[in-house]
């Protein structure tokens, strides 16, 4: 529970930093994947998740992060921030909160640009909507 509330409080932060100026701050990602990767670690070290989940719970994160490298179409602070959440939350959920992100914000894209169709060079930031897929999937 405190580790959900933690990440719900962290990507909150991020989230308006993202929705306000485009960018994370780089110690707060240096941060958050300290805090992620010695979480996961404590996590293995009580026996209260395997080495297979944590690792498979990752693979959203590393998706994200090799579009953002081959494309430049995302950017590398959400990939960095979803692999850090992705290896909180296993795979499972996981999946769910990006699901869910991906298609509330491509919903929302398609709405604001049938609303104004002259810009099509539309940069939304991720991390709102990826708060939003958390929560769906901590909820459910």
């Amino acid at each position: 529970m405190l580790v959900s509330v933690g990440t719900m409080i962290y990507l909150a932060v991020l989230s308006l930093m993202d929705a306000r100026r485009r960018a994370i701050s780089a110690w707060l990602l240096l941060l958050g994947s300290i805090l992620a990767a010695a979480l996961a670690g404590w996590l293995l070290w009580q026996g209260t998740v395997h080495w297979e989940e944590l690792l498979f719970g990752a693979v959203p994160g590393v998706i994200l992060l090799a579009i953002a490298g081959m494309t430049g179409s995302a950017g590398c602070g959400d990939g960095i921030v979803l692999l850090q959440v992705s290896l909180l939350l296993l795979m499972e959920r996981a999946v769910i909160a990006f699901g869910v992100s991906m298609v509330v914000m491509g919903a929302f894209a398609t709405v604001i640009l049938l609303k104004n169709k002259k810009n099509k060079d539309l940069r939304l930031p991720y991390l709102p909507f990826l708060w939003l897929g958390c929560l769906v999937s901590l909820c459910s």
